[in-house]
């Protein structure tokens, strides 16, 4: 991975670990094999005896398209069918993306240091950064 997606999914485990905390007993895999399907991420726990399996998948885009959901739900499909049962399904998106396609029964996880900005995706540091820096320029005369 580069630098960039390496920042980007540090983010994305951290969004994750506020929701599914390692004191509860979650376990991540980045890009686990079961056989013919490898999901961006698996999360799973024990408990009472049971394993509970979350599938993540993650889309840095203003935008969640059919073949999005399409790809989740398929992954969902060939997990059960070979015997390795999914508890729930989520998608980790920017702040502000248009989750409109995502139908009932995936769970939605917009990350707050990442939103959509004029249809683009920008880190929240650089938003901050910018709004300042507009302040400063009209405080001097020269916005």
């Amino acid at each position: 991975m580069g630098g960039i997606k390496n920042s980007t999914y540090l983010d994305v485990q951290k969004a994750l670990a506020r929701r599914f905390s390692s004191r509860d007993g979650w376990q991540f895999a980045w890009s686990p094999t079961y056989g013919s399907v490898q999901p961006e991420c698996m999360l799973s726990r024990r408990v009472a005896g049971r394993t509970e399996r979350v599938v993540v998948n993650v889309k840095m885009a203003s935008e969640v398209l059919m073949d999005t959901v399409e790809e989740l739900q398929s992954q969902c499909r060939t997990l059960a069918a070979g015997n390795v049962d999914v508890d729930k399904t989520v998608l980790v998106v920017p702040g502000g993306a248009n989750v409109s396609r995502v139908p009932e029964g995936i769970e939605i996880l917009e990350m707050d240091k990442w939103q959509i900005v004029g249809g683009r995706i920008a880190w929240s540091k650089n938003i901050e950064r910018s709004a300042f820096l507009e302040e400063e320029r009209a405080k001097r005369g020269l916005a």
